[in-house]
């Protein structure tokens, strides 16, 4: 009988199994560097310490590699950085040269092979060092690569050891010394055998200025463009020295909160407002002020509020510092990553203009940046334990008359106001708006105008009083590095022909008199688009009563989306319709729903062209249909136990009526 019973339920179960395949899907849950022409806008990447720290493999990181090149790099992220902990202990095992050896239980295949996976992904390879000569090249007084000297030869015991976080036992150089040099030289040709893009420093105080600046001349001389990020909590009084010899400089502690459960929390990020306004004036082009990763892409374990990781992210925006996300690639929410692929934050991130602080109080602060053509972004922020009201004026700013407002977050555009703006705030929450004053000079094509015909355009301006004459130049590229349209006019406007299709262009426009030119503004459009757009890469629903709101990552190109619903149900028979079309802004609120229902939505983008594929599905949240399969399960059991019971009476009457013939044949 029991064999009977589990026999058919495990047939009802590949039923239902069936079913419930067809109808259930799961949503996816300043001056610069003085050997390389990096960082004209602060780098973008990930990182490993904050949520891999001492157990690095290849495996792990070429999966963050991949995760990166799939979900992020559209959006700008590029470095890959391998942290501490890829090396052996050095006090005993360096390799021939007195240098560190990469652990070949961790990364079997080395860090060429590494970096040749990272690079094949268009993303580039970051890696650590600490500064020093290792014990182990002490004790085994191994020779300098291409010198008759060796490690003894430039040791200088007398200073003592150089802080290096892990296994200790690094001694300093005494750089006087023939083949002090020539270390480091060898140790920076082996990086870039690797195929190294990026170097973090780590453990540098002020008495390891020769060693940073021995650094420099190693990394110019292998001709290889490495990004060198100096680690951490530097002297801000030797900011010139930082600004000769790296792209970047941490100017406080780790921002992870160690010994407890979280990566971080709200004490570590809040100090960094005061070292924001301390180092803004030392942040530009080629160099700009680190604050540390980004943790705020794995729910819980961050150890933040929704508020407070937004506030983090716009933080690390308005300031300009490198967004480095130091999430676990493989555990990210979809709230973490909208905060870390919104790509107006990672706009004003990536302006080229560190925010100033306009002002604080005990329980608020605002930040800005002005940028170069006439407009501001404005970050308002409640460091408070309870909600309030922040507010900017627009003399605060240094202008009057009304603006329109941005909203930066929600790509909503807010309308003129006046006189100023002002944000109600939760607990640490903020807001992030783009302001354009009234009086701003007007262009043609507006800034940020799109579906431009590229073989005739006309590029115009407002007039300023007593110029000669005015320059314009037209890039592909923000920082106009890569001009292809250069020339002088007299009138307030300039002809364009034969640019090229699906191109972002900036241009840029200054006034000249008497010999002195001036800039006006640096502007943008993007040419018209022959290709379909892409589809959003994440969707986030909230469902609230009747009502249910989706946003999502704007896509390039796109000049409007459609928004696909279907309701989800135990049976799976419904497909999706649309519901809403010719959505200029990626959010839309669905107002015709129930409460009792669950619901699955899908977006896609169009243009021109054409239309995108679907997004991934998402679904609102209900738990309508965690009853319907409980009553469903309930059903079927019960069911299964009627006609299991019906079966074994039947067969026990045929076997009763046969035994009875026998018995009478007998």
């Amino acid at each position: 009988m029991l064999k009977k019973i589990i026999s058919t339920v495990f047939s009802f179960s590949i039923m239902l199994t069936g079913i419930l395949s067809i109808s259930i899907i799961e949503p996816e849950v300043t001056e610069a560097s003085s050997y390389n022409n990096l960082s004209g806008r602060p780098f973008m990447g990930w990182s490993s310490w904050s949520s891999i720290r001492k157990k690095p493999t290849e495996q792990n990181i070429k999966a963050a590699a991949d995760i990166i090149a799939a979900k992020f790099k559209a959006h700008g992220y590029e470095y890959v950085n391998l942290d501490d902990y890829y090396q052996l202990n050095w006090t005993t095992h360096v390799d021939k040269y007195g240098r560190w050896v990469v652990d070949p239980k961790k990364f079997p295949h080395g860090m060429k092979a590494l970096g040749d996976h990272i690079h094949k992904k268009g993303l580039k390879f970051g890696l650590y060092i600490t500064l020093g000569i290792p014990k182990g090249a002490i004790d085994q007084n191994t020779p300098i690569e291409g010198t008759p000297y060796h490690a003894k030869d430039i040791v200088d015991f007398s200073k003592g050891q150089k802080v290096s976080f892990n296994f200790d036992n690094m001694y300093s150089i005494d750089y006087s010394k023939r083949g002090a040099q020539e270390y480091v030289d060898s140790w920076a040709r082996l990086f870039a055998s690797y195929g190294v893009d990026y170097l973090k420093i780590d453990g540098v105080r002020n008495e390891d200025i020769p060693d940073i600046e021995a650094w420099a001349k190693a990394l110019k001389k292998t001709g290889r463009a490495i990004h060198v990020e100096l680690s951490n909590n530097l002297d801000i009084n030797h900011i010139s020295t930082w600004q000769k010899v790296a792209n970047g400089w941490r100017t406080d502690h780790d921002v992870e909160s160690y010994g407890k459960p979280t990566l971080t929390d709200w004490e570590h990020v809040v100090r960094r407002f005061n070292h924001a306004a301390k180092w803004q004036p030392h942040a530009g082009a080629g160099g700009w002020n680190d604050f540390d990763s980004l943790n705020v892409a794995n729910g819980s374990r961050d150890g933040l509020t929704g508020n407070e990781k937004r506030s983090y992210v716009s933080l690390w925006a308005i300031a300009s510092s490198h967004f480095v996300i130091g999430s676990d690639l493989t555990k990210l929410d979809d709230y973490g990553i909208s905060l870390l692929t919104n790509d107006e934050i990672i706009g004003v991130n990536q302006s080229g203009v560190a925010g100033k602080r306009l002002f604080k109080t005990a329980n608020s602060e605002v930040f800005y940046q002005e940028l170069s053509d006439g407009s501001y972004n404005v970050a308002l922020f409640n460091t408070g334990s309870s909600a309030q009201k922040v507010m900017v004026n627009w003399t605060d700013l240094g202008f009057d008359g009304p603006a329109m407002v941005h909203d930066r977050w929600s790509h909503e555009d807010l309308g003129e106001s006046e006189s100023g703006f002002k944000a109600n705030l939760a607990t640490h929450a903020s807001h992030m708006i783009h302001v354009v004053p009234s009086s701003t000079l007007t262009v043609s094509p507006i800034n940020g105008a799109s579906e431009i015909n590229p073989s005739s355009i006309t590029l115009s301006w407002s007039a300023i009083s007593k110029s000669d004459s005015y320059h314009v130049q037209v890039a592909t590229d923000p920082d106009l590095t890569k001009v292809v349209v250069d020339r002088t006019v007299t009138s307030t406007s300039a002809k364009v022909k034969d640019l090229e299709k699906d191109t972002p262009y900036y241009w840029k426009v200054s006034s000249v008199i008497g010999g002195t030119e001036t800039q006006i503004g640096i502007y943008s459009f993007h040419t018209k688009m022959t290709t379909a757009p892409t589809a959003p890469d994440w969707v986030i629903v909230n469902k609230k009563n009747n009502t249910v709101s989706l946003t999502w990552n704007p896509s390039v190109g796109a000049s409007s989306y459609t928004v696909y619903r279907k309701e989800v149900n135990i049976f799976g028979f419904e497909s999706y319709q649309p519901i809403a079309t010719n959505i200029k802004a990626p959010r839309y609120v669905d107002k015709s729903t129930t409460a009792k229902t669950n619901y699955a939505y899908v977006v896609t983008a169009k243009n021109s062209v054409g239309e995108s594929e679907q997004s991934i599905e998402v679904q609102s949240a209900s738990n309508q249909i965690t009853i319907q399969l409980i009553a469903l399960l309930t059903g079927f059991v019960i069911f299964v136990f009627i006609v299991t019971t019906l079966r074994i009476r039947r067969d026990h009457s045929n076997a009763t009526s046969i035994e009875g013939k026998i018995v009478k044949t007998a």
